[in-house]
């Protein structure tokens, strides 16, 4: 009768060893989804926000206002993503944004230059990030 209170035990802890170890599977894969989503929802508002900056080079109200909407979307995304070189991506082109003056037509200009560049050098980190 002894041996069935350890057989038991014995089973009721490779149950549970086998439990966690799923978990943290599940866990891996839920990461994964969780990076892939990240990087997929990235690249999305990359894409949104850059699209507008060429149309409003000539505009230096409506260039800043898509400069500080693209910058706060980026840092949104970034706060989300779970992988810190993905953040880090993300949060540089936020600042470089935020950064860019565009106080008249001229600097406007410029501007929306650099945040071309910037958005090109950005998104390869972006995507270096998530391959």
């Amino acid at each position: 009768m002894r041996l069935l209170p350890r057989l038991a035990v014995t089973l009721s802890a490779a149950a549970l060893i086998g439990g966690l170890t799923a978990c943290s599977e599940v866990q891996e894969v839920s990461n994964t989804l969780d990076k892939a989503q990240a990087c997929l929802e990235a690249t999305k508002v990359v894409g949104e926000v850059s699209s507008k900056f060429a149309g409003l080079a000539q505009n230096p109200e409506e260039l800043g206002k898509a400069l500080d909407e693209g910058a706060a979307k980026l840092e949104e995304t970034a706060a989300k993503a779970g992988d810190t070189t993905l953040q880090e991506a993300l949060q540089g082109l936020a600042d470089a944004y935020q950064k860019l003056d565009v106080s008249d037509v001229n600097s406007a200009i410029d501007s929306a230059q650099q945040a071309a560049t910037d958005t090109a050098k950005y998104l390869s980190d972006i995507q270096a990030a998530c391959s």
